[in-house]
């Protein structure tokens, strides 16, 4: 051991470090569920190399029912105390809106600020209501994967919050891993069905594990209305609260303009 030391000794040398420049981009932390497959993708997707994304996951065990979505408002700040220590943060994101919904928006922004006082925060049902203001949107349709349990009082917290919606379509999903497994012609078909039922002057497509966010243009171009989804609003919100107006083009009208 001693000759190992000396060994050591001899070939180890010390150099001074100077600390670099960090490029001034929007960084983005996200808190998301441990069966969100689709959340982080699009964020990156979305990103690019524009924005810094920071993220981890909290535990869920992908039941989407009212008991199990509020006992995650219980490990949101947990989560968040993991995400970059020591990395400047603009803004703080919880990823899943439904959680959003059953937990309550001001307990969902101090859980994730406890170990960081002050940040602005978002989460998608949050942002879907700035996203619908900003829009002049007051007619809105929805459509969700989660079952009338949860949907209910979806709606009436949109209502409440003095949106009209006219048109409700749901998948009728209890497991958050089923939802990303929803394929292409399924959506397509409920948002056809649901315009074809109510007038409405753009459509919400909740859940951050729909995978829609490559059928939003798409889906504008044809139907002529705003299309909306989790992920594109929240994304939308957190560089509108952080002081950015890049935009973003073929996701939709919503982040293709500042």
């Amino acid at each position: 051991m001693k000759r190992l030391d000396q060994q050591f000794q001899a070939i180890e040398t010390h150099y001074p470090c100077a600390w670099r420049e960090l490029p001034s981009r929007v960084r983005l932390g996200l808190v998301q569920l441990a069966t969100d497959h689709t959340l982080e993708n699009d964020w990156h997707l979305l990103a690019g190399n524009r924005i810094e994304l920071y993220s981890t996951r909290l535990p869920f065990g992908s039941h989407m029912g009212p008991d199990e979505l509020r006992a995650m408002g219980d490990d949101i700040a947990s989560a968040a105390a993991l995400l970059a220590p020591g990395m400047p943060l603009d803004v703080l994101a919880y990823g899943c809106t439904s959680g959003s919904l059953m937990i309550g928006d001001g307990k969902v922004s101090k859980e994730l600020t406890r170990a960081r006082p002050g940040l602005p925060t978002t989460n998608p049902l949050r942002a879907c209501k700035a996203a619908l203001r900003h829009l002049g949107v007051q007619r809105m349709a929805l459509l969700t994967p989660y079952t009338s349990e949860v949907n209910r009082p979806l709606h009436h917290d949109l209502v409440h919050s003095g949106f009209e919606v006219t048109a409700l379509g749901a998948f009728d999903l209890v497991t958050d891993t089923e939802v990303a497994m929803i394929d292409r012609a399924s959506i397509e078909q409920a948002v056809a069905g649901m315009l074809a039922r109510g007038r409405a002057d753009a459509l919400f497509l909740s859940c951050t594990n729909l995978p829609v966010i490559h059928l939003l243009q798409e889906l504008e171009e044809g139907f002529g209305i705003p299309m909306l989804s989790s992920n594109q609003v929240m994304f939308w919100h957190a560089l509108r609260l952080a002081g950015s107006s890049l935009t973003f083009d073929g996701f939709g009208r919503l982040l293709a303009t500042s």
